[in-house]
């Protein structure tokens, strides 16, 4: 084996994904941004007024208290029930049939991938001046 054998290719660090039982999670497509947005704005405006920050809910390791995840879940539970369907290309009813700590898993998964898409992509050239 060479090294090129042993590297992981750039779209695999890129877009990372994780399975959970029978579900591939990958990161947002663009397209897929802009299908959610309305949602997420949604939600990011209902915690707002409960003034309540998203990233303060996780931890660095990305774990979620069961606290948080029913504040989390009652707060925008309609929109998150959307954005993970669409995410996972999967009708709504199916995800209502997961165990809890599957779909919590599977929330938490994708908050993760995409919250550090954000973070890498714009918020550190930002921060830089700009630069990449």
């Amino acid at each position: 084996m060479g090294k090129k054998d042993n590297k992981k290719e750039d779209e695999e660090i890129l877009f990372p994904e994780v399975k959970v039982k029978d579900y591939v999670i990958k990161p947002w497509s663009f397209g897929i941004l802009f299908d959610i947005s309305e949602m997420l704005e949604g939600i990011l405006d209902k915690l707002d007024e409960k003034n309540i920050k998203l990233d303060s809910m996780f931890s660095d390791e990305g774990f979620i208290s069961y606290t948080n995840i029913l504040r989390l879940f009652t707060i925008a539970s309609k929109d998150v029930l959307e954005i993970i369907a669409i995410t996972l290309d999967v009708d709504k009813e199916e995800l209502k049939g997961l165990d809890m700590a599957d779909g919590i898993k599977i929330a938490t998964i994708i908050y993760k991938q995409n919250s550090e898409m954000f973070v890498k992509n714009f918020m550190a050239p930002q921060k830089s001046g700009g630069k990449k």
